[in-house]
């Protein structure tokens, strides 16, 4: 597996949920559950994609995920602790939208998907998926069983995060407020997925570095 380019990467996360737009027209995405397999949800993934289906893609990211990415792009704490208490569809609509723009573009078209196993970090089980797009190198997916399974974005793009999620956080610790207090608490449950993502073999040892201090500060939290 090759990591993506940092410019890309980037550009992922500009269009991704904390872009102004809307992923579709739909005034609210309800909840949905995950896939019966790890294969089975990313291939729903790769087909919702294709249509595109956003709203259907939105099921596939463990909830609060990418309410909690989009603190990366500068989102508001008011903003952030509303989806994580309302629930974050639209967000996860946006985030695949704009992932299918950049990055995720390996997901656009035939894609083979095989089961990689399992990697356990902290407790947590995550379940890897290779998938090999008809051109193009081969990428690994990292997933989780939370009501079916589904794709778990920090494990698998952490390294797009990382970085630009630490000030926010940073200032999230001086702040005591109701919402600073709840997204706190929240990040600590991607502690296991920050550190899944720096474990694995493919990863830059720079980029282990600023997923492991992400987690330095997430951890300062009593």
């Amino acid at each position: 597996m090759r990591w993506p380019r940092a410019e890309t990467l980037l550009l992922v996360l500009l269009l991704a949920a904390c872009s102004g737009e809307k992923a579709d027209p739909v005034a609210s995405i309800p909840p949905g559950q995950g896939e019966s397999s790890p294969v089975a949800a990313v291939e729903s993934l790769v087909d919702a994609i294709n249509v595109p289906d956003f709203a259907d893609a939105s099921r596939l990211a463990v909830p609060g995920q990418a309410a909690l990415a989009s603190l990366a792009e500068g989102a508001s704490f008011a903003d952030v602790a509303e989806a994580l208490r309302s629930g974050d569809q639209e967000v996860a609509a946006n985030f695949w939208s704009g992932f299918a723009q950049g990055t995720g573009s390996f997901l656009v078209g035939s894609v083979d998907a095989e089961d990689g196993g399992t990697y356990t970090e902290s407790g947590v089980v995550f379940s890897l998926v290779d998938i090999t797009p008809a051109n193009g190198e081969s990428r690994r997916l990292l997933l989780r069983d939370v009501d079916g399974y589904r794709i778990d974005l920090f494990a698998s793009f952490g390294s797009g995060l990382a970085d630009k999620m630490v000030a926010p956080v940073e200032r999230l610790l001086s702040t005591q407020t109701d919402d600073a207090r709840l997204i706190l608490l929240d990040l600590k449950e991607i502690v296991p997925s920050l550190l899944a993502a720096a474990g694995q073999p493919d990863t830059p040892s720079e980029v282990s570095q600023q997923l492991l201090a992400l987690v330095e500060v997430i951890t300062r939290v009593t």
